[in-house]
């Protein structure tokens, strides 16, 4: 049986409630009472650290608000003109539990995506996240839950860079970040980064995509 995957656009909304969402998802895949899903989503401005992540080392101006989670990595922020992806994905028993493998996969996501713009994207030794030569234009941190993933992807499509300069992210110095626009020069309409990365996805994934039921939760 082809295994489906449900997306649902959020647009943007507040990191709080969309964490929220995340972790109650977790659980209803986990006991099978939803399939898997890729919320798609842009965030107000925030700050966030996974668990490598230390506010007194990486977060270099207050203002912003800070959220402590339990993804890989370290800070990170968010803001709109950034794509978020966060895959509700249950992780069978056999190669799909090699997170290693699963970050390879979400990478790929982006670089295919990437490609629709003619960008040449790619992998850089040592570090998680999407590069285009010196440059990181994705970052990517995931948690496990009773082997179903959370958080996930920040693709920053128009997102104002200047943001970056109230963290190290992910270790490293604000200017290594750099955007879709930046990086073809003219604006990229985010609905349609939207569609290419929901595509690549499902083919990457080996995923039937589907329309997904907005949570009632978070209905606007």
């Amino acid at each position: 049986m082809a295994r489906t995957l449900h997306v649902i656009d959020l647009g943007c909304r507040p990191y709080d409630e969309v964490y929220a969402l995340q972790k109650r998802l977790v659980e209803e895949r986990a006991d099978d009472r939803i399939g898997d899903t890729l919320i798609l989503v842009e965030h107000e401005p925030v700050i966030t650290l996974g668990r490598k992540g230390d506010p007194a080392i990486d977060v270099l101006r207050p203002g912003i608000p800070v959220v402590e989670i339990e993804r890989g990595g370290e800070a990170t922020y968010h803001a709109p003109g950034q794509l978020i992806g966060y895959p509700i994905l249950k992780l069978e028993e056999g190669p799909e539990r090699d997170l290693h493998r699963l970050l390879r996969k979400i990478e790929e996501v982006q670089i295919r995506t990437l490609a629709r713009w003619d960008v040449e994207a790619g992998r850089r030794e040592g570090y998680t996240g999407v590069w285009v030569a010196d440059k990181k234009v994705s970052s990517i941190g995931i948690a496990v839950r009773r082997w179903v993933t959370y958080h996930g992807l920040g693709l920053n499509v128009g997102t104002d860079l200047g943001g970056f300069a109230a963290i190290r992210p992910c270790g490293l110095t604000a200017d290594v970040m750099t955007s879709v626009q930046a990086l073809v020069g003219h604006p990229v309409p985010m609905d349609e980064v939207k569609a290419e990365l929901v595509k690549q996805f499902g083919l990457v994934f080996e995923r039937s995509i589907l329309p997904g039921v907005l949570p009632q939760e978070v209905e606007a």
